[in-house]
C-alpha cells in the first residue's frame, strides 16, 4: 500500500445551482432539507452545510409484491448471529458470505462464512467457513467481492476487538479446489464497506474508512488501484482530513457507497453521531473530494449500499426514517441522471413467509439475470438472532 493522501476540495457539486431554493417543501429551510428525525443539533449541523436535492418532486412508490423473499441463512445453535453480508454474482453462481458469531455480535468465535446459490438465490449451498481464528483472538469482518481477468476476489478484514482493525487480507477463489485461498495480509487499518467498484478511467476503488492500526477507524477514505488490477498494489485517499464534524463532534461508523454519474462520483455516507445523511463528491475519480453535503434522502443509523444497473440506471439501498432499522428501501433513477424517481420498500417491520423478525439491514448487492439480488441482515424476534435474507427484484418490473 503507498502513502496516505489527504482529502482536499474538489469543484463544487454540479448539482448545488438547481438545490439552492429550489423544490422547497414544509420540510425545508432555506432549500436545506429537516429530515423528521433530527434534533435541534442535527437541524443546526445540517443547516451549516452546502444541501444537495437527490429526490424528485414526485416519488412513484414501486409495488413489492413481485420481489421474491428467500431465506439465506437461519439463526441456528452453531451461529445464532449473523451480520454484513456480501453478494456476488460469478460464472453463473451467486456467492454470499458474512461473519457469524456463536451469539453476541463480534464476541468469541467470529469467521467468515459462505454460501453460494445454483438457482438465482432460490436455495443454497450448505455453510462453509472462509477464514476463522479458532482461538478467538482475531475477529474478522466483513467481506466484500471484486472479480478481475476472469478471477473472484474476497477482500476481509482482521480485527483485534469490534471495529478495530488489524489487517486487511485478500483471498482468490481457486477453481480447482472450489475455495477461497489466501493471496496476502496488510497491516491496513481500513474498514470495507462495498465490493470493488470499477471506475469509468479503468482504475478499481474500495470504499470504507480509516483509523489508527489497532484502533477504530472514523475517517471516510477509499483505497484505489491505479492499475485497474484487485491483486496489485491499491492506495489510500482519506475522503475527509479527519472524522471531524464542523459542530466538534466525530463521525461515528461513516460507511460509505459510491455512485458514479458521468464523471462524477457521490459518495454516500452514514453518520451517527450526527443523523445527518451526507454525501461526499469528486470530479477526479477519487483524487480529491468536496466537503459534505447534506442531502434529502431520509436514511438513518445503518449501512447504505449504492449502485448502477447495466442499463444505467443507479439505485441506493437504506434504512430509513426509523431508528430501530424496520423499514428497509430502495431507490431508483429513470436514467444516469442522478435524480431518484422510484422508491420499493423491501421490509417494514415484517417479512412475508417467515416467523416473527423485527429489522432489516445491512443491505449489499448485485445484478444478475434481469434481476437485483440485495443480501441483506435479518433479525428474529430480537437484535441478538440475526440471519441473512435474499430480495430479488425482477428489473423489468420497474
Amino acid at each position: 500500500m503507498s502513502e496516505t493522501i489527504h482529502a482536499s476540495r474538489a469543484p463544487a457539486d454540479p448539482l448545488l445551482q438547481e438545490q439552492t431554493g429550489a423544490g422547497n417543501t414544509d420540510n425545508t429551510i432555506s432549500g436545506v432539507r429537516m429530515h423528521p428525525f433530527y434534533t435541534s443539533d442535527d437541524m443546526l449541523l445540517a443547516a451549516a452545510y452546502p444541501s444537495v436535492r437527490l429526490l424528485a418532486d414526485k416519488m412513484t412508490e414501486l409495488p413489492a409484491g413481485n420481489t421474491e423473499i428467500c431465506s439465506v441463512h437461519r439463526p441456528d445453535d452453531t451461529f445464532g448471529f449473523l451480520h454484513e453480508a456480501a453478494i456476488i454474482e460469478f460464472h453463473g453462481v451467486l456467492y454470499a458470505s458474512w461473519y457469524n458469531c456463536p451469539t453476541y455480535e463480534l464476541a468469541g468465535y467470529t469467521p467468515i462464512c459462505e454460501r453460494r446459490s445454483y438457482d438465482g438465490g432460490k436455495t443454497w449451498s450448505e455453510l462453509r467457513i472462509i477464514c476463522e481464528d479458532p482461538t478467538e483472538k482475531i475477529l474478522y469482518c466483513p467481506p466484500v467481492y471484486g472479480i478481475d481477468n476472469d478471477r473472484l476476489y474476497l477482500f476481509v478484514n482482521r480485527m483485534v476487538a469490534p471495529d478495530h482493525i488489524h489487517a486487511l487480507d485478500l483471498y482468490v477463489l481457486n477453481p480447482e479446489t472450489d475455495r477461497f485461498e489466501q493471496l496476502w495480509s496488510q497491516p491496513l487499518p481500513f474498514k470495507l464497506n462495498t465490493n470493488v467498484v470499477r471506475l469509468p478511467n479503468g482504475k478499481l476503488m474500495l470504499p470504507g474508512r480509516v483509523g489508527e492500526l489497532d484502533g477504530f477507524p472514523n475517517t471516510p477514505a477509499v483505497l484505489l488501484s491505479d492499475s485497474g488490477k484487485i491483486d496489485a498494489p491499491w492506495r489510500l485517499v482519506k475522503i475527509a482530513p479527519d472524522g471531524h464534524l464542523p459542530d466538534g463532534k466525530d463521525l461515528v461508523h461513516p460507511e460509505i457507497t459510491v455512485i458514479c454519474s458521468g464523471t462524477t462520483l457521490y459518495m454516500f455516507c452514514r453518520n451517527d453521531q450526527r443523523r445527518v445523511p451526507l454525501v461526499y463528491i469528486s470530479e477526479d475519480f477519487g483524487e480529491t473530494w468536496s466537503g459534505a453535503h447534506s442531502h434529502d434522502i431520509p436514511y438513518v443509523n445503518s449501512k447504505i449500499f449504492a449502485g448502477t444497473l447495466a442499463d444505467g440506471r443507479h439505485y441506493l439501498i437504506a434504512n430509513i426514517d426509523r431508528f430501530d432499522r424496520s423499514l428497509l428501501a430502495v431507490y431508483f433513477t429513470d436514467t444516469a441522471d442522478l435524480r431518484f424517481t422510484r422508491r420499493m420498500i423491501l421490509f417494514d417491520t415484517q417479512a412475508p413467509g417467515f416467523p416473527v423478525t423485527t429489522a432489516s439491514h445491512y443491505p449489499a448487492a448485485c445484478e444478475a439475470n434481469g434481476r437485483l439480488h440485495i443480501i441483506a441482515t435479518l433479525n428474529y424476534e430480537t437484535s441478538i438472532r440475526r440471519g441473512a435474507v435474499l430480495y430479488s427484484i425482477d428489473l423489468n418490473d420497474l
